[in-house]
């Protein structure tokens, strides 16, 4: 089963990605006698046990898609973080400064690095959306990519793997291409996905798996 958007639907990226989980969900339930739930390692936040702020969130996404991925129960156990990630990833994934297929580029290649399987099937499905074939994802930076986007990707994955040390040459880079607020944003989608991808790996929260 696709997800299908149109064109002028309001819907924010966040929502793509439950809506996504929901349709992995869909999929799986399926073949539900040959799958194992894989549970996370902490408790699952119900809905009669959830605060007023994330109870309004979990209502939202069971109208929207039936349902409230284990993530956000997972992440509810502490409900500030809970708003505070929706907030947060609303204001980072947008089309403005940076464009929106070079965020979600940049959030397949980090979450490939963390080998978050979750995350980065997620990425492909967006980037699928975004009218890439799966020659083009599978290699994401061998397309006939520019300059800026290449260096955003270098600077994406030093950020990722030693941000405490970045090649002098790569800040040069960014900064011949990008404005301040660019690099800001840049540097906020390579700290959203690094954050969503340690939080899915480490606490064990995964779809169900065959």
């Amino acid at each position: 089963m696709s997800l299908k958007i149109k064109k002028d639907a309001k819907i924010t990226r966040l929502e793509i990605i439950i809506k996504l989980d929901y349709y992995s969900y869909i999929n799986n339930s399926k073949a539900e006698a040959k799958m194992n739930s894989i549970s996370p390692l902490v408790h699952q936040i119900t809905d009669k046990e959830a605060r007023k702020q994330a109870k309004n969130l979990f209502n939202q996404v069971k109208k929207s898609t039936g349902r409230v991925p284990k993530w956000m129960r997972v992440m509810a156990n502490c409900e500030d973080v809970l708003v505070g990630f929706f907030t947060l990833f609303k204001a980072v994934m947008d089309n403005a400064p940076v464009n929106i297929l070079l965020k979600w580029r940049i959030a397949l290649k980090i979450s490939d690095l963390n080998k978050c399987d979750f995350c980065v099937s997620v990425a492909k499905q967006q980037l699928e959306m975004f009218g890439l074939n799966d020659k083009k994802i599978k290699n994401i930076e061998s397309e006939k990519l520019s300059k800026e986007e290449q260096t955003a990707l270098e600077y994406a994955v030093a950020s990722t793997e030693h941000a405490y040390n970045i090649n002098p040459k790569i800040i040069k880079k960014m900064k011949k291409y990008y404005t301040d607020a660019q690099i800001v944003e840049i540097s906020s989608v390579v700290g959203l996905f690094n954050f969503i991808n340690r939080f899915n790996d480490s606490l064990g929260v995964l779809p169900d798996v065959k």
